[in-house]
């Protein structure tokens, strides 16, 4: 198959649903591992279009490094070929094998270098390019009476998996205070997926908070109802999980 088919085919094939991956027989639908600590993440998905393929994602680390993977199921083994998702188009194919070795884990092989995986779905992903504290730019002109007092957004992101986030009156005529949300505001727990950060609920369900990207040293967020939020371009504050 020529390789412009070929990743027009990879392109367009979007992860499938949980129900559509239950025919995978014996693989899960997602796998992690610890790289260096970092969390790498395999989403696997069954393709409707031709049954015998699989598409797959791999997030390696943060959510600008991911891989797109496309191949065939026979018994304990899926075998095919992958490339990066961005900025991949002229990047050359490379071989994977990924195996079943028991219930809840896998070997992936990506050219030659092989990773144990797990289905331990009690981790939960984190993206480690966005741990720390984000303070977003004030947002001024909120009150007629004062001009320059303004509203700022901070969020904390912990390695612990945990999260804060809060809003605060800050004066523009003076430094604008580097609070720690988590210093007031509740805690909860995050997890990043596909470029979004998920809560957990009071019954352990996760619940899509906003979409988010970094550019150009910025994290933008981005709320389902069209709200935005962009923090100050400075690297995040380092801090403590403990």
């Amino acid at each position: 198959m020529p390789k412009a088919v070929f990743f027009g085919l990879l392109i367009s094939f979007t992860l499938a649903s949980i129900s559509a991956h239950a025919g995978i027989e014996g693989f899960h639908d997602r796998y992690t591992a610890d790289v260096n600590g970092q969390t790498w993440v395999l989403y696997l998905g069954g393709n409707r279009g031709l049954p015998s393929m699989i598409s797959a994602k791999l997030q390696m680390g943060d959510a600008l490094n991911r891989h797109m993977l496309l191949g065939s199921v026979e018994g304990k083994e899926i075998t095919g070929s992958y490339k990066p998702l961005y900025g991949g188009a002229m990047a050359e194919e490379k071989p994977f094998r990924l195996q079943r070795i028991s219930d809840n884990s896998v070997r992936l092989v990506l050219a030659g270098k092989q990773l144990l995986m797990s289905a331990n779905q009690q981790e939960a992903p984190i993206d480690d390019t966005i741990i720390g504290t984000w303070h977003s730019d004030a947002k001024l002109g909120l009150h007629v009476d004062n001009p320059y007092m303004g509203e700022q957004w901070s969020i904390h992101f912990r390695a612990d998996g945990t999260a804060c986030e809060t809003t605060y009156m800050v004066d523009s005529r003076k430094p604008a205070p580097q609070r720690d949300p988590c210093d007031k505001a509740a805690s909860q727990r995050w997890k990043a997926e596909n470029g979004k950060i998920h809560y957990a609920d009071d019954k352990g369900q996760w619940q899509e908070q906003f979409n988010y990207r970094i550019m150009g040293g910025r994290l933008v967020v981005s709320y389902p109802g069209g709200e935005r939020k962009v923090t100050n371009p400075a690297s995040p504050t380092r801090v403590s999980a403990q």
